[in-house]
């Protein structure tokens, strides 16, 4: 490993690698089939969601794109896309059968990454801060991810509202 490298890996605070461990444990437990109470599927959404809004929130362009990016991926998501993947909805108690999927591992891990590299890219080099570039890119993207994982929740969560199968994917 490049002393470079082992210097930002000895460098970053111990409570990111704790973040980094309970993302890989709450994505190991989505891997699996699961019954979940249908509230609990907006959870993790909502917490990405003000996790992507802080990351965005380097400009009122960045949050702006942020916001676009997050609305049209998420319409996308829910109306044409409608990622239930065999999901089905049980009225007595609420609940969802959630087959297990990486999808959300994948969308956890790549939002944090995609966060700790831009964070420490602008440790490195602040002035990045108030280039355009690095105002929009970074919230675009957040902004998609944030899109794909709203509206694969709010698929999930509007079961009860269509029908007690799954939602073709």
């Amino acid at each position: 490993m490049s002393e470079f490298a082992a210097q930002i890996l000895k460098n970053t605070p111990i409570w990111v690698w704790a973040i980094l461990a309970v993302l890989i444990y709450l994505g190991s437990k989505q891997l699996k089939p699961r019954v979940v109470k249908r509230y609990s599927v907006l959870i993790a959404p909502v917490v990405f969601l003000i996790v992507g809004l802080t990351a965005a929130g380097r400009g009122p362009v960045g949050l702006a794109a942020w916001a676009a990016s997050l609305i049209s991926i998420a319409a996308v998501t829910f109306f044409v896309w409608q990622p239930t993947n065999g999901a089905r909805y049980e009225a007595n108690g609420d609940r969802l059968h959630v087959p297990g999927s990486v999808v959300p591992m994948l969308l956890m891990l790549t939002i944090f990454l995609l966060n700790y590299v831009i964070n420490v890219v602008l440790a490195i080099h602040p002035a990045f801060r108030g280039e355009l570039a690095w105002q929009v890119g970074p919230a675009l993207i957040f902004g998609a991810l944030s899109g794909v994982f709203n509206g694969r929740a709010a698929t999930l969560f509007r079961m009860n509202r269509t029908s007690p199968s799954a939602v073709a994917a």
